[in-house]
């Protein structure tokens, strides 16, 4: 599989050496060109029995043989030449354990959202049952224990720590509040909820200097820019276009609070495990967000602000409240080493990979064991 997101290819390193550094040997294949997205090619992929443009595993190959197990991260949507890649991956290798991970779970209103996707859902819809046939165990971001007649294993999303350094936490205050916003831009972050709530905070006289960094591209760029040119707020939401390294290191030094979405509950994911509320934890960030993030149930965590899921607009009042209440009482760097500290104890990758990695061992055991004994 091509990726084209930094966090993913980030996500994915960070879970090949989790699985090495517990003693399972593993490499990764993917899809390492890149394909001009053309409107033939957008036309192509739609039709019946075409698969995504970047799908390493839309055929066969002689190097999938011999493995004890198969970790294999779903593309866009589901295929019939990605589903016989991986009946012959099982029928070749019967004993190994084939793991399919759903990173994003339900998919549907994500393939429904315009008319021209339909085709992409009715082909999930149609092969999405017969997995059954070929893998041993979904995995999943959420709360689930079965999907489509497959027991799943939940498993939350995590990072390799040692690849993301925490804030320094040393830039002068001037009483401004810098927010980060850091996707690729999809109308499942909601960014358009908090442009509003920033031109109602200034047009009912709010007066604190908000401005909120949006670092990204994606098909919501040009509308979040023209909404913050309509509305006045060229000095309150900078676009950063897309931005790594060094650069958006200096842009999440400047911020301390880190935004991470407002609208996954309108794709009907209601507990959330993103990527970039990772990052946030990672750098040391407290963080906004509509709905119930995974990483926070059950714990006394103080640093996120959950903010209603049917609020259209984003209350700004609450944000300076929130933020002048971490802040106020205490230095940013002792904030930030605090987060860094709970990020460490709950989102590092050995920890999230755990149930895979005994599910993995276990399971291989069991088998070898089971094929030693008919011999």
């Amino acid at each position: 599989m091509l990726f084209r997101d930094t966090g993913v290819e980030q996500k994915v390193e960070g879970q090949i050496k989790a699985l090495c550094r517990a003693g399972l040997s593993c490499r990764q294949i993917k899809f390492e060109g890149r394909v001009r997205p053309s409107v033939i090619r957008k036309v192509a992929m739609r039709l019946p029995f075409r698969g995504p443009m970047c799908d390493w595993l839309s055929e066969y190959r002689p190097e999938f043989d011999g493995y004890d197990f198969y970790y294999i991260r779903r593309p866009n949507f589901l295929s019939l030449l990605h589903l016989l890649a991986i009946r012959k991956i099982r029928r070749r290798n019967p004993d190994a354990v084939v793991l399919y991970e759903l990173w994003t779970y339900p998919i549907k209103k994500e393939l429904t959202k315009r008319w021209q996707d339909y085709p992409l859902w009715w082909k999930e819809t149609f092969y999405m049952p017969l997995m059954k046939r070929y893998i041993d165990r979904f995995v999943v971001v959420g709360d689930f224990t079965k999907i489509s007649g497959v027991p799943a294993i939940p498993m939350r999303n995590g990072i390799d720590m040692s690849l993301i350094a925490p804030c320094e936490g040393r830039i002068p205050d001037d009483g401004t509040i810098h927010i980060a916003a850091v996707a690729k831009l999809s109308v499942w972050h909601g960014y358009d909820r908090f442009i509003r709530g920033l031109h109602e905070y200034y047009r009912t006289g709010g007066k604190r200097k908000i401005v909120m960094h949006i670092v990204g591209d994606g098909y919501c760029r040009q509308a979040l820019e023209e909404m913050r040119l309509r509305l006045g707020l060229e000095e309150n939401v900078v676009m950063h276009g897309y931005k790594t390294g060094s650069e958006l290191d200096a842009v999440f030094e400047r911020c301390s609070l880190g935004l991470i979405s407002l609208a996954t509950q309108d794709k009907d994911i209601f507990v959330h495990s993103t990527l970039k509320s990772r990052e946030y934890l990672a750098k040391g960030l407290p963080t906004i967000a509509t709905g119930i993030t995974d990483v926070f149930v059950g714990t006394t965590y103080k640093y996120n602000l959950e903010l209603p899921m049917d609020e259209k607009i984003t209350d700004i009042r609450r944000v300076v409240d929130f933020h002048d209440e971490i802040y106020g009482s205490r230095p940013r760097t002792q904030v930030i080493a605090e987060i860094r500290a709970f990020a460490e104890r709950n989102i590092a990758v050995e920890i999230t990979m755990e149930p895979i990695i005994n599910y993995i061992t276990e399971t291989v055991r069991s088998r070898r064991k089971g094929k030693n004994d008919e011999v």
